[in-house]
């Protein structure tokens, strides 16, 4: 499953005389495009959600704020779509918000949130423009936002990433951690990756979840300090990594997006369970 949609990229075999106008690869752009910084003013906005209600941010000052960009046709969306609802119905009163910002259909993003159960606001914004307030032509991505109108952290992209922060500000129950981490097994060895790797991985999520279910940190199967968060054998710095592949102990730098258990080049994105250089619509 791809860790984030962006626009599709240009033909490679494309002949450079006709590129279209008007369109910079990401190398030339000069476009905000790796996320707001923590610490940002969050860029206020005011849109109309799903159901003809307005939405500001301004409203929300005070409280915690999970911005989540969207789009109906995102693979990895949708993916998240019942991670969303499932934190927003265990959230209290000490935990963020959640306003999903959507593109494209009225009624398909309508169609898209009763399925999966959202009851939060979901608003659609015109094409890309609140995105190019925020930095990230992508989705989806997530940024935290205190209570002060600040975001608290570096921007959260892809499925993984999100996911990580739906655990830290909705602190799931151990039962729902377990069919979580019974998902995450399915999935590991439904990867095409060899089959000991998918089992040495599954593995460490199945001592995580038993770690977990009797009070011990799962850190403790690298035995990281505090800070750190293990991956396999290794131990990723919360602060600027994150852990793209336990089975073979590889820590993503927060800036670049992880593919299939690698961790992409600067400016690339995952497409199809490979990485490919992307270009700004």
């Amino acid at each position: 499953m791809d860790n984030l949609q962006k626009p599709a990229a240009d033909n490679p075999n494309q002949p450079k005389s006709r590129k279209l106008t008007g369109i910079k690869s990401l190398s030339e752009s000069r476009i905000e495009r790796n996320g707001l910084k923590p610490g940002s003013v969050a860029p206020e906005f005011t849109m109309p959600d799903i159901n003809g209600r307005s939405i500001s941010l301004d409203q929300y000052r005070g409280r915690r704020v999970l911005l989540v960009f969207s789009d109906p046709h995102c693979g990895p969306c949708n993916e998240l779509g019942p991670h969303l609802a499932r934190a927003y119905r265990r959230r209290r009163a000490s935990t963020a918000e959640i306003i999903v910002v959507s593109r494209g259909d009225l009624e398909e993003n309508r169609q898209k949130a009763e399925a999966h159960g959202f009851e939060f606001p979901v608003v659609l914004q015109d094409r890309w423009k609140l995105s190019k307030k925020y930095g990230m032509f992508a989705t989806p991505v997530a940024f935290l936002i205190g209570e002060d109108g600040r975001t608290k952290r570096e921007v959260a992209v892809g499925f993984e990433q999100i996911r990580n922060v739906l655990r830290d500000e909705f602190t799931p129950g151990r039962v729902e951690r377990l069919i979580e981490t019974v998902g995450e097994i399915s999935g590991t060895l439904s990867n095409p990756m060899p089959r000991r790797h998918a089992f040495r991985a599954a593995c460490f999520m199945i001592a995580g979840a038993f770690l977990s279910a009797i009070g011990m940190p799962t850190t403790a199967l690298a035995a990281c300090s505090s800070g750190f968060t293990a991956c396999g054998t290794a131990c990723c710095n919360n602060s600027n990594q994150i852990c793209c592949n336990a089975s073979s102990n590889t820590c993503c730098s927060t800036s670049l997006v992880c593919c299939n258990g690698k961790c992409c080049a600067a400016g690339q994105v995952c497409i199809n369970g490979g990485c490919q250089q992307q270009f700004l619509p």
